[in-house]
């Protein structure tokens, strides 16, 4: 493939395929929620010099999918190339603006899959992941209606991208957390009501046992349904996180910790609908912990049994 063809390819690939090392989790949020919220999981790993292979088929007679012999040896490359690894494999058919676009889809289909079928007669099925897709006429890589852009059309796209098992790559363990953060939530809060209910307390009771031991900030929001006025609702949502904070200052050291209190009221809900149901998922506070010393001004308020208890708690 001459370096005019690669660029073509390269360009046309980044718009068809999404990249997926893009939404890896930082070090700093691995370790962020504990069990009552989802984990950000890595779906897969940044391996160092990961193999990428790319090939085209692009000799494709009108209105047929037979591949034709002149592209065999960019094929057996590509398989040659991939056989000891395991990954995914994408491949993408193409065809020229002749015929309906339905015709042309169904027509593309055939040439992505006449490529799989080709691969697999020298490739373990089982070491890849495939994807097929079609376009027909819909992403010309050609602009214009001649006999050369026609064939340039008719084409298919291959990729190949390394995946390595996330327990057999050191490279894919996450980091120790530098410093511990909780969250977890209040979440059964009567319609305009701001008691903490029984459930909820035996939630926050788990986050107090965590956080023995430990100094830092706690930030607790408030937040209600829609139901109401906005006023209204912010001072509600108020009275939820003090009530949060109030019965957790009865189950940890308070003096450890540097509190904070939001309110949002009716604003960010958990989920945007006007349902009983949504609105009983709304009605919470969440509880954020964060790890870390406390600020000079604090130590210096607490007595001096206190700051001498701080102290050794942060050595």
């Amino acid at each position: 493939m001459n370096r005019k063809k690669q660029l073509l390819v390269g360009l046309t690939l980044l718009s068809f395929f999404g990249c997926s090392t893009d939404t890896y989790v930082s070090q700093e949020n691995i370790d962020k929620y504990d069990e009552r919220v989802q984990k950000f999981l890595i779906a897969e790993c940044l391996v160092p010099q990961r193999e990428i292979q790319v090939a085209v088929a692009e000799h494709f007679e009108f209105d047929k999918s037979e591949l034709m012999e002149a592209d065999h040896t960019s094929l057996n490359q590509f398989i040659n190339e991939i056989k000891k690894l395991k990954g995914r494999v994408a491949i993408v058919g193409h065809t020229d603006y002749q015929g309906s676009v339905k015709y042309n889809e169904q027509l593309s289909l055939k040439r992505a899959e006449s490529i799989k079928a080709y691969l697999l007669q020298n490739l373990n099925a089982e070491n890849y992941e495939w994807e097929i897709k079609y376009y027909g006429e819909k992403k010309p890589i050609a602009e214009g209606k001649t006999l050369e852009a026609n064939a340039i059309n008719r084409r298919a796209f291959l990729v190949f991208e390394q995946t390595v098992e996330k327990e057999t790559n050191p490279a894919c363990l996450p980091p120790e957390p530098k410093r511990k953060v909780y969250v977890t939530m209040a979440s059964h809060f009567d319609f305009d009501k701001s008691i903490l209910k029984e459930k909820d307390k035996v939630e926050l009771d788990k986050l107090a046992l965590k956080l023995e031991g430990l100094t830092g900030r706690i930030l607790i929001a408030g937040h209600t349904d829609y139901q109401g006025s906005v006023s209204y609702n912010e001072k509600l949502a108020k009275e939820r996180s003090i009530a949060v904070q109030e019965y957790l200052k009865t189950r940890v050291d308070p003096t450890q910790f540097v509190w904070e209190v939001k309110s949002f009221g009716e604003n960010d809900p958990i989920v945007e609908e006007h349902s009983l149901k949504a609105n009983a998922e709304n009605r919470r506070a969440f509880v954020v912990f964060k790890e870390g010393p406390l600020p000079e001004e604090k130590i210096e308020s607490l007595t001096e049994t206190e700051k001498n208890e701080s102290i050794n708690n942060n050595e």
